[in-house]
């Protein structure tokens, strides 16, 4: 079984009871909510706050992004991996295709407390830790594979904990993600920048590109999803108004779905 490492000094960490201990005694107490809390930094972090995870969780409970739930549980069952890592799973909807996956360990890692709540209940089977996506709290080269759904991507730290050809999966948005929604905030709306990811580390093997439109029929889910995209917290007051006057919206979604396979060393 593959353990998480204490923050404090590295070694692997052991379950008895609800707490997790490593030989220098060093403890975690294992949350009801079934994640464990490895944020080594004593600062304050917070992550997704309360309503940002209530609104992400409605918006996904509509199914609306079913079609690439599907699409990357296709990519990760041909892998057939023996460990996986949501990095940044949020409140585990992407994690819960784990449940598709035999003889596998799986981890998800989020900042957010408060999304880890949620992703416990949804998937029993995962582990789950409280943790940064740079310094994840698993020993160098045990995951067989790895997704990020338009989470903070971490190439090095990746590298780290992946086996020589093991698989990182990329999901982010296409040109042309929400185009229908950003045409009604904005004067001029404008295409989504691709990044280029680049690292000494990892071969990009394929690249995917999923499409189709998406119908909101209630003001609700117009702004559930609003909320948990980059716009909403650079859109004016005034151009935020002109989608609370809205209680229909079609628009059609766009994700890149990039695969990346590590160099052997």
């Amino acid at each position: 079984m593959i353990p998480f490492l204490c923050p404090v000094c590295g070694l692997p960490l052991t379950l008895n009871q609800s707490v997790y201990q490593c030989e220098k005694r060093h403890s975690y107490d294992l949350s009801r909510f079934h994640y464990v809390n490895l944020i080594r930094s004593s600062k304050k972090i917070h992550g997704d706050n309360v309503e940002m995870v209530k609104a992400r969780t409605r918006f996904l409970r509509s199914q609306a992004y079913q079609p690439l739930k599907a699409k990357l549980t296709e990519l990760i069952q041909a892998e057939n991996p023996s460990a996986v890592l949501d990095s940044g799973c949020g409140e585990g909807y992407y994690t819960e295709l784990c449940e598709t996956l035999e003889n596998c360990e799986c981890f998800g890692v989020d900042l957010s407390k408060e999304a880890l709540k949620q992703a416990g209940r949804s998937c029993p089977s995962v582990r789950f830790a409280a943790a940064s996506v740079f310094e994840l709290p698993l020993p160098d080269h045990s995951l067989d594979l790895i997704w990020s759904c338009f989470a903070p991507l971490a190439l090095r730290e990746n590298a780290r904990v992946l086996k020589d050809q093991g698989k990182l999966i990329v999901v982010g948005p296409g040109p042309r993600h929400l185009w229908d929604l950003k045409k009604v905030i904005y004067d001029t709306p404008y295409l989504n920048p691709q990044e280029t990811l680049s690292s000494p580390d990892f071969e990009l093997i394929d690249e995917q590109t999923l499409s189709y439109t998406i119908q909101l029929d209630t003001a609700q889910q117009i702004q559930d999803l609003f909320t948990m995209t980059p716009y909403y917290y650079k859109t004016s007051i005034q151009d935020k108004q002109k989608l609370e006057a809205l209680s229909q919206l079609s628009t059609e979604v766009e994700f890149n779905l990039r695969t990346f396979q590590k160099k052997s060393a």
